[in-house]
């Protein structure tokens, strides 16, 4: 088995001389294949690198832009410097913030109190609570009716005018077709 340089491969196959054993046909395939594929990732990283040249770091195509080739450079320099800024400014706050978590048993929202002027201006939604008829009873001018209301104590006994939900919310009449109420200055109504 004799070794062949690149040279006489080059020579052989330049004359297409024949290859004499299987071995140095197998090299030559091997050379070819070899050959095509840097070929491919050539053209490819090519074709990339052309791609991306057209492209600023906002992502905008700079072929379909008609400004001058300095204002280009000084607008993607500007954005990676945007870019760098806020990098920077997480990678700072990054250990404040596990510190922070830290103190406070990691959990992040455990310890946290609202100023006393923030809590002030902010208000929880009412939520109107939901209303089931458990009985209803109505004998002449008399009407009562057992409820259960979110937040209430389960089969409670309503009169017309009484109140729950700590006063945010007034039965309103109670008929024989159901209950008419109100929350937070609106009327509802649950039927049978």
């Amino acid at each position: 088995m004799r070794s062949i340089s690149l040279k006489e491969l080059f020579r052989q196959m330049r004359l297409n001389e024949a290859a004499r054993s299987p071995e140095e046909r197998k090299k030559e395939y091997i050379f070819v294949l070899l050959l095509f594929v840097f070929f491919a990732a050539a053209v490819f990283t090519m074709r990339n690198f052309i791609a991306m040249n057209g492209i600023t770091a906002d992502g905008e195509d700079l072929s379909s832009q008609q400004m001058p080739r300095g204002n280009q450079a000084l607008e993607s320099a500007k954005a990676l410097n945007a870019k760098y800024e806020a990098f920077r400014k997480m990678r700072e706050q990054s250990p404040e913030l596990v510190a922070l978590s830290d103190a406070i048993g990691r959990s992040p929202v455990a310890a946290v109190v609202p100023s006393p002027s923030l809590a002030a201006d902010t208000s929880v939604p009412e939520f109107v609570p939901t209303v089931t008829i458990k009985g209803l009873v109505v004998l002449g001018g008399s009407t009562i009716c057992t409820l259960d209301i979110d937040g209430e104590e389960s089969g409670q006994i309503f009169k017309p005018g009484m109140t729950f939900g700590g006063g945010k919310g007034k039965i309103l009449s109670i008929d024989s077709k159901g209950v008419s109420w109100r929350w937070a200055n609106k009327n509802h109504r649950t039927d049978l």
